[in-house]
């Protein structure tokens, strides 16, 4: 077990309490939001380190089923008491036959993988005929991120093990994964010190706390054995 999954584990009986903070639950809300417009309406796709299974139970749609996966036990635990489909496995070796997703997305989760490449990758195999790959991440170059970094510098369990990004760095990982990028946005567009959170969805920049960035890949089987 790697030292990041044992932080997830250790944390996961309180991992949602942020949620149910003033601040935490209209940060959370902005987030749903950002990467709900960028999930198409139908199919079948994957939450990548779903954790607790809080995203999957708000964005699943009747026509939109969503795989929670996550390397964490404990998380994992959390994502079946609210009833959403649950498997575990990581994203460097997913447990998916080929090509058969209509779409993969992760939040907060790129920051906390070994080798971001070789996931790209491996979700690639996944994924049908121009499926989608939607990243939530934060924002190295925001506030949110100097926050994110110094809590990390002072020993939180969780985020001393997190690498952040910046927009230009994910914009790249997408290209030579052989993603072409078909949609971005920012949120969280106050400080992280203001108990209102700017929950307005803008063209992502410094002053957007976290972006979503959706791929996609036209020929998959081109990138397939690819590693970066």
């Amino acid at each position: 077990m790697s030292d990041v999954v044992r932080a997830f584990d250790l944390v996961a009986g309180t991992y949602d309490d942020w949620y149910n903070h003033p601040q935490g639950r209209q940060v959370f809300e902005a987030e749903l939001r950002a990467v709900d417009i960028h999930l198409p309406e139908e199919g079948i796709g994957i939450e990548l380190g779903a954790g607790t299974g809080i995203f999957a139970e708000h964005l699943k749609r009747m026509r939109r089923t969503i795989v929670c996966l996550d390397p964490s036990k404990e998380m994992l635990k959390k994502a079946a008491e609210r009833g959403v489909m649950s498997v575990l496995g990581s994203g460097e070796t997913l447990p998916l036959r080929v090509g058969v997703l209509d779409f993969t997305y992760m939040v907060a989760v790129l920051e906390f993988l070994d080798e971001p490449a070789a996931v790209l990758n491996e979700i690639m195999k996944t994924a049908k005929k121009g499926a989608g790959l939607t990243i939530l991440f934060i924002n190295s170059e925001s506030s949110w991120g100097e926050l994110y970094r110094d809590i990390g510098s002072k020993g939180d369990p969780v985020f001393r093990h997190a690498r952040l990004f910046t927009i230009s760095e994910v914009e790249n990982l997408f290209s030579v994964t052989g993603y072409e990028i078909s949609g971005s946005a920012g949120t969280l567009t106050t400080q992280p010190g203001d108990m209102e959170v700017g929950a307005a969805i803008k063209e992502p920049g410094s002053e957007t706390g976290v972006v979503v960035m959706r791929g996609f890949v036209s020929q998959p089987e081109a990138y397939a054995t690819k590693l970066v």
